[in-house]
């Protein structure tokens, strides 16, 4: 059980239509396990009060995350941003009003494990918001050319000057290519990409809702490794622990963790 006393920090995560967030589950979770005082809220916020409500919360937290929509919104409202984060235009972690991206460290570390170097692989990204933004920056910095689907092109288009800005190879697509070694579904539909256009090596989705989605059922079938979004989401939320306070919990103990209680289902 969580006391809260006059000591005790405030964390949180700031969202639009966030209920089903399992950050403060795992960040509590964290808190306790290593005797931290503090408490991890969820802040659901309509987005004509967003940048009221994130600036009083980083003025009094002491450490934010933030999520969909409003990861490339933070970033103006900000003292400062870490070198990757102001690269990659979005932010998804906040401490003492400086900006980090977790989510590019999260899947930089999870492709690494998963299948290592991506020298010369083709890499299909759908969406250009705040997650494709770090799933593009993470894979073409890891040697990937990356090709964009995104409903409005323009988002796109914006994403690709950027990516090309930095040393990556980037283009913007209507549809799938005929070879594609890892795609990244970085939107909510995961309805989005059909079976021509699943990868030779790896799938990549941020979604969450259920742990084996149609998605991956498909990406099993095909004999295709994949990394879900429960993985990402355990993974950035270790990183940005390591920003807040220092501290590195294992994976696999949060996974159990979230299992046990019954958050998710086991493979």
């Amino acid at each position: 059980m969580t006391w809260i006393d006059s000591s005790t920090a405030l964390y949180g995560i700031i969202g639009k239509n966030i209920s089903y967030s399992l950050s403060p589950v795992i960040h509590n979770y964290a808190f306790r396990k290593v005797n931290h005082n503090a408490v991890y809220l969820r802040f659901d916020v309509s987005e004509h009060l967003f940048e009221t409500a994130f600036m009083g919360l980083a003025n009094v937290s002491k450490g934010l995350n933030v999520t969909i929509p409003y990861k490339e919104r933070a970033l103006g409202l900000l003292e400062g941003l870490d070198s990757i984060a102001e690269k990659i235009g979005a932010v998804n972690t906040v401490k003492s009003r400086v900006g980090f991206n977790t989510d590019y460290l999260a899947i930089k570390s999870l492709v690494v494990k998963k299948i290592g170097s991506l020298s010369n692989d083709i890499c299909l990204i759908y969406g250009a918001g705040g997650a494709a933004r770090a799933a593009s920056f993470s894979l073409g910095w890891l040697g990937c050319k990356v090709f964009l689907i995104n409903r409005t092109k323009g988002r796109a288009k914006k994403l690709a000057e950027d990516l090309s800005r930095n040393g990556i190879d980037a283009e913007v697509l209507d549809g799938c290519r005929d070879r594609t070694d890892v795609v990244v579904n970085a939107t909510p539909n995961i309805r989005i990409i059909s079976n021509k256009c699943l990868p030779s090596s790896l799938i990549i989705d941020f979604t969450y809702g259920s742990r084996e989605n149609d998605l991956l059922k498909r990406a099993k079938q095909e004999g295709v490794l994949f990394i879900d979004g429960i993985s990402i989401l355990i993974r950035q939320a270790i990183e940005a622990q390591k920003i807040w306070i220092g501290i590195e919990l294992e994976e696999e103990e949060i996974m159990h963790y979230l299992v046990k209680k019954g958050y998710i289902n086991a493979w």
